[in-house]
């Protein structure tokens, strides 16, 4: 049975430590995803994470098997925004990747190869998963529009040319599945993990291991330091 003033020492010691490290963590001497600077620990181990799923997170190349099973279909489509930017971000989207557009507020009405729009989507989304953003600004440079202007402008369009197919009924189900098919497992992807290194989980095994024991014995140690505060204190938990 322990004294009241070893519960206090043990405390004191357990406690102490744990906001110094507390402090280290929040001080920016981590690295980040910019090469040469610095970030606190929560948002490396944030990153961390975040590269070690985007290897589980790449599904290109299924979604362009299934675009190209609808190439040589045509489609017509009115296609509504949000509001008249997002409309022209769209005219000059489509026009880049040689699709006829008319814009008129916030509606745009275009036509063309459905199997090659979703193509042309899913290349760019490739280009970003692997954080090629260069090669995307570089296609619309012409049009004035970077790599997340683009995806973004993509998730608008297939959003946009989901709901026109939908209101065509069951007839359009397949094509209605593949714009959004597109948009949750390709677009959405690139561009959330856009500037994010991959890092495969078997080859940074040490540091997810250390992590997560880390992560425990932390919360076990701020527990076990109040535990013992207030034994010091005289406050006894009965059953």
């Amino acid at each position: 049975m322990l004294t009241t003033k070893q519960y206090r020492s043990r405390s004191i010691f357990l406690l102490s430590t744990f906001f110094v490290i507390l402090v280290l963590i929040f001080l920016p001497l981590y690295p980040d995803l910019k090469p040469g600077s610095k970030t606190d620990g929560l948002t490396y181990m944030d990153n961390f994470f975040n590269a070690l799923s985007k290897d589980s997170a790449y599904y290109v190349p299924e979604q362009l098997k299934r675009a190209k099973t609808f190439t040589g279909q045509t489609f017509e489509a009115d296609l509504q925004y949000k509001n008249a930017a997002q409309a022209q971000q769209a005219v000059r989207l489509l026009n880049t990747n040689g699709f006829a557009t008319t814009a008129e507020d916030v509606h745009v009405k275009t036509s063309g190869d459905f199997g090659k729009l979703l193509e042309a989507a899913l290349t760019d989304a490739d280009l970003m998963y692997h954080n090629d953003g260069q090669a995307i600004a570089a296609k619309y440079q012409m049009v004035d529009m970077d790599e997340k202007t683009a995806m973004f402008a993509w998730h608008n369009t297939l959003g946009a040319l989901g709901k026109s197919l939908e209101k065509e009924g069951s007839g359009k189900a397949q094509m209605y599945n593949a714009t959004q098919g597109i948009n949750t497992r390709a677009i959405e992807p690139a561009y959330n993990y856009y500037q994010v290194e991959l890092k495969p989980v078997r080859q940074n095994l040490p540091m997810l291991i250390f992590a997560l024991v880390f992560y425990v014995a932390y919360t076990c140690w701020y527990g076990f330091g109040i535990l013992y505060l207030f034994e010091a204190m005289g406050v006894k938990l009965d059953h």
